[in-house]
């Protein structure tokens, strides 16, 4: 164990356009043997399972809950190789202790579990050394159930023109502020040698001056701003500094806010995930006369991709499509990106670009964080309300779904994900399953209607429909002259059109139900010289409606009764007279078959 290197673990840790420090350095903690072995394995998995950052963050954040909360009575030198039951019931504690940090509807209990449990499994598979007890504890499930959590909705059509519009409205009061702070910044100068009096120098001062190492101009601009660069606020008010600053600073640079308008157009215009335009860089883009080429890149997937921007302007001084928004972007960032450029800043390669007063009244560049604050501070402005959560994935939710009304495609509307993705988690939303609603109910009304719709009923001998240009009709009219026979008249109460395609039957199959069901099937076709047979069904009918209970008579043979005198309220008395005598004479009869017959046969 004293062989063990303890010198701290590189980790650099990218989030969104922010670069985190997560080195871990094992002597900064009560347990420095833990510490360096748990690193190592969390090295291991980014190496072998090419974790992405943010879920590396995570598991970073879990090593350091460990680490700070083991009790005092620990041994320092506890180690994952360690014998005995020692280590093992404390890790138990500190997973039981999670459920008293969070909430009771969180996750986090579970996955902090989780993550240890498989920290320590993969140190173990890398070679090294872990006790029975230890091991035994990693391969036990979690103490605590992972939580529920409730799929994000899309936003309704009516909220999502209310976002487009709010986002337009804020673009273009950035766009016009830009224009006035260009024409002032033209004619400023240096403040520090002619005073702080002129709205243009105290621009200059803000694109200029302020910036480490030297001295900040945090208390010339608040005292000296002054319309248009800002409103006229009371010094004794809370804050009147700050936002005279920010309030100045807005007509060079675009606020989180701005920047959170242009990244909520783009994902409104092309569905792609918040995630993967917050990370867009320079290099990523790709300009046409005609369409703008963006190659954006999705961590946890571990995929890029590149998604076509079409233009409606040349210029890119105009327009809402896609393409047009980057060109406005690139514009609108356009003095911050001089600034990184002068200044080397790490920060300028990023699309999404702006200057920030520090903690220290300095001004610098950086890329916008995106973080969920600025995005409910755009949708808070909008009446009536936006529906909450405030969730920047929604935006993608939405667009996904109104591919899915339009497109009428599961395929199509998935887009960049598998239909199975889509499925899980896209097709989780309101329009989408008010769709396949409408889907499965047009679907039942087709087989119902199909099913009800009865027979079709010519009121014409069958021997003057032979030549019909129905193909179908005149064969089954040439069928019904042909089956002169008692025995095939017995059997066919009417014609069929399509015998191996019964609704009744699968299809390809010859229909078994014959005539059992011929009243109620839709392939039936029914001939004035089927009276006698059509009356003859009927008392069959009328039989077993006497000895059946009326829910068991309705339910089976309901149907075929009401399409029966359907059709015979066609015909005339006489003519159902002359029909019944010729039953009467001739002695016509229906067939039925023996598992089909009641008492009443």
């Amino acid at each position: 164990m004293s062989d063990l290197d303890l010198s701290p673990r590189p980790l650099l840790v990218k989030l969104a356009s922010t670069v985190i420090d997560a080195t871990v350095a094992p002597l900064r903690y009560r347990h420095p043997f833990l510490a360096a072995e748990l690193a190592d394995a969390l090295l291991d998995m980014r190496r072998t399972v090419s974790l992405a950052d943010g879920t590396l963050y995570h598991y970073r954040r879990t090593l350091d809950s460990v680490l700070r909360t083991l009790p005092a009575d620990c041994p320092r030198t506890v180690s994952l190789s360690d014998e005995g039951s020692s280590l093992a019931d404390t890790l138990h504690s500190w997973e039981l202790s999670l459920a008293e940090r969070y909430a009771e509807d969180s996750g986090s209990p579970h996955v902090r579990g989780r993550h240890l449990r498989r920290l320590i499994r993969v140190h173990s598979a890398s070679g090294h050394v872990v006790g029975e007890h230890t091991a035994g504890w990693a391969a036990s499930p979690m103490l605590h159930i992972g939580g529920q959590s409730t799929p994000l909705d899309e936003f309704s059509n009516a909220e999502r023109l209310a976002i487009r519009d709010a986002c337009r409205a804020r673009i273009r009061a950035l766009e016009e502020r830009q224009i006035v702070g260009r024409g002032l910044l033209a004619q400023g100068r240096d403040p520090r040698g002619t005073g702080w009096q002129q709205p243009g120098d105290v621009l200059w001062a803000i694109r200029h001056l302020g910036r480490a190492p030297g001295p900040s101009i945090f208390t010339n601009v608040a005292m000296h701003a002054r319309p248009p660069l800002a409103d006229a606020i009371e010094p004794r008010t809370s804050g009147w500094a700050r936002r005279k600053i920010a309030e100045a600073m807005s007509y060079l640079y675009p606020s989180d806010v701005d920047l959170i308008a242009f990244r909520t157009l783009l994902q409104l215009e092309t569905g792609a995930a918040p995630e993967e335009w917050t990370g867009v860089k320079i290099d990523d883009i790709d300009t046409s006369d005609e369409m703008v080429h963006v190659r954006l890149h999705k961590a946890r997937a571990h995929r890029s991709r590149t998604v076509r921007c079409p233009r409606t302007s040349s210029d890119g001084e105009s327009g809402w499509r896609s393409g047009d928004l980057i060109r406005r972007v690139l514009v609108a960032t356009g003095e911050a990106r001089h600034e990184a450029n002068a200044t080397n800043a790490s920060a300028g390669h990023y699309l999404f670009l702006t200057v920030e007063r520090t903690s220290r009244n300095r001004l610098e560049v950086r890329a916008t964080p995106f973080a969920r604050r600025p995005f409910s501070a755009l949708l808070s402005g909008i009446t009536p309300a936006v529906s909450k959560p405030h969730d920047a994935r929604r935006i993608r939710k939405t667009v996904k779904s109104v591919r899915a009304a339009l497109l009428r495609s599961a395929d199509v509307a998935a887009d960049d994900h598998s239909v199975a993705v889509y499925q899980r988690h896209y097709a989780q939303s309101t329009t989408v399953h008010v769709l396949a609603g409408a889907a499965v109910n047009a679907a039942q009304t087709q087989v119902f209607e199909k099913l009800t719709a009865g027979p079709l009923f010519v009121k014409d001998a069958a021997r003057t429909l032979t030549n019909s240009h129905d193909g179908q009709l005149a064969a089954a009219a040439s069928a019904e002259v042909h089956d002169t026979g008692v025995t095939s008249q017995a059997l066919s109460p009417t014609q069929c059109a399509s015998p191996y395609d019964s609704p009744f039957s699968p299809t390809g199959r010859l229909c078994e139900h014959r005539p059992s069901m011929c009243f109620a099937c839709p392939n039936a076709i029914v001939f004035a010289d089927h009276l006698p047979r059509i009356l003859a069904y009927q008392e069959i009918l009328r039989g077993h409606e006497k000895e059946m209970p009326p829910e068991q008579f309705a339910a089976i043979h309901g149907q075929q009764m009401t399409n029966i005198e359907r059709i015979l309220r066609e015909f005339t008395a006489t003519e159902i007279e002359t029909a019944q005598r010729a039953i009467d004479d001739a002695g016509a009869q229906v067939h039925v078959p023996l598992a089909q017959r009641g008492a009443h046969l």
